[in-house]
């Protein structure tokens, strides 16, 4: 069993057995452990040390099997909601703004009249659709805070023998979350008690906001849908599903999910609204794009949608493209990347200085989509970035020494090796039956893991069938 797979195993059963021990500490009804973000709680060490086999000596279970996972969680959250038969039959459709990622045209489905944003900035509307600031609902909460925190206190205290609820950074970081969980309860819920709404529309339930409002939704019998924010990468992000649907890309996440035991009524393959600017919006013209990036329009252009991760296997990459005399290489750096890694951006501008053929782009707010309409080649690691340069159908190639078997059906086109790679790159541009096969694995990809082009209308379907049932 590999470490990470372990470390899953270890990290469910540690994060239950945290729910149950501070199960007294709660508000409106609601334990406050199971609203954390358990994993942002965990310090290196700690996961280090739940990487190994016998680290499940300190949890009270011993083995827990995926399909397990969801309804171990349904045994804390299934007491919090009520029957949907008695949901309000009126309302209005909510959406919360933190990590929906629409764009303008994905607003443009939601009827103003029957919906609203909710949002922590104040403004009177985006895009013409009222918004409800968070910030109006808020309520004097400071004593249950105080009472809460030397709750916390006293149980960490009880349990200091252990070396996970000894550990400082997770009683310290969990005891400075107290107050924003109880502050955002008394406001959401004061939220729904002044507004009639029928459905909520959530980007993640990572987010504890979102986290809460699916939680009193569901408590007050109101129907709930999480969007799909990325590609399944770390599992502790998409699980537990908090949500009465979760809203995903294609079969590859239904049966994920499945396997780890959400039933197949509560997931629906709508894909994603900010998609559908791919299949409908124009797009920058190519001789506007060469002008823009002073690209010569007599070259291939390779794009590398790089991530926060070996940087070394990119610097290979990027030195050997660099000399290939048809081709000029775009980086494009994940937004992390930008605001978190000044050395990577060193390394990236090392390499524009150094060779003409490098082009880098550090501005933020640039659209991907219109990179994506003009490049000739796609390199990702792990990244969304290789799923939308396929529904461009660009070849797309990987460059990875990570097992991830999203793209399994695109393993014709992986390596580990930078070295094989670029031979694989360079090789592409003149193998017609190389080119055939990408366009063949495109399709197969595609059909499996985003099979529709208008996500949005796919998602207005499933909130009429919530609201209506």
């Amino acid at each position: 069993m590999q470490q990470k797979e372990i470390y899953l195993k270890n990290y469910w059963s540690l994060f239950l057995d945290f729910i149950n021990v501070f199960a007294d500490l709660t508000y409106n009804n609601i334990p406050l452990p199971i609203l954390a973000n358990f994993y942002q709680h965990l310090d290196q060490t700690l996961k280090e040390e739940m990487t190994k086999p016998d680290f499940k000596k300190y949890l009270s279970r011993k083995s827990l099997d995926n399909t397990q996972i969801q309804a171990q969680f349904e045994r804390w959250l299934n007491p919090l909601k009520l029957p949907s038969k008695t949901k309000p039959s009126q309302g209005k459709v909510l959406l919360n703004f933190d990590y929906l990622r629409f764009s303008q045209n994905s607003y443009s489905h939601f009827s103003p009249k029957e919906t609203v944003i909710f949002a922590r900035f104040d403004k009177k509307d985006h895009l013409g659709i009222p918004i409800h600031c968070i910030k109006h609902y808020s309520v004097d909460v400071q004593q249950i805070i105080d009472k809460l925190v030397k709750k916390a206190n006293g149980i960490f205290s009880s349990v200091n023998t252990h070396p996970v609820y000894n550990n400082q950074y997770l009683k310290t970081s969990f005891i400075n979350k107290i107050p924003l969980m109880v502050e955002q309860i008394a406001a959401v819920s004061r939220y729904f008690d002044k507004n009639p709404i029928s459905c909520i529309i959530v980007g993640t339930t990572e987010d504890l906001i979102s986290r809460i409002l699916t939680i009193i939704a569901a408590s007050k019998g109101i129907p709930s849908i999480c969007l799909q924010h990325g590609i399944l990468g770390g599992p502790e992000a998409y699980l537990p599903v908090f949500s009465t649907k979760v809203a995903v890309y294609g079969q590859y996440e239904k049966d994920w999910y499945i396997e780890r035991g959400l039933p197949e009524n509560r997931i629906a393959i709508t894909g994603h609204p900010r998609f559908d600017d791919i299949f409908i919006q124009n797009h920058l013209p190519r001789t506007d794009f060469q002008k823009k990036y002073n690209l010569n329009p007599q070259k291939k252009y390779v794009l590398l949608a790089t991530q926060p991760g070996n940087i070394l296997l990119w610097s290979k990459l990027i030195e050997i493209l660099a000399k290939q005399r048809e081709i000029e290489v775009i980086i494009k750096p994940h937004p992390w990347e930008l605001s978190r890694g000044p050395d990577r951006m060193a390394v990236y501008e090392l390499y524009s200085n150094k060779y003409q053929s490098v082009k880098l782009i550090l501005k933020k707010g640039v659209n991907l989509y219109d990179i994506l309409a003009n490049v000739d080649i796609v390199v990702v690691n792990l990244s969304t970035a290789g799923l939308e340069a396929m529904m461009f159908r660009k070849p797309l190639f990987i460059l990875s020494d990570m097992p991830f078997d999203y793209y399994d059906k695109m393993k014709d086109f992986t390596s580990s090796s930078p070295t094989k790679l670029a031979q694989l790159i360079t090789r592409f541009f003149k193998d017609y039956r190389l080119q055939q096969l990408a366009h063949n694995k495109i399709s197969e990809f595609l059909t499996y893991a985003y099979p529709q082009n208008m996500s949005a209308v796919s998602l207005l379907k499933e909130i009429n069938k919530l609201i209506k049932t």
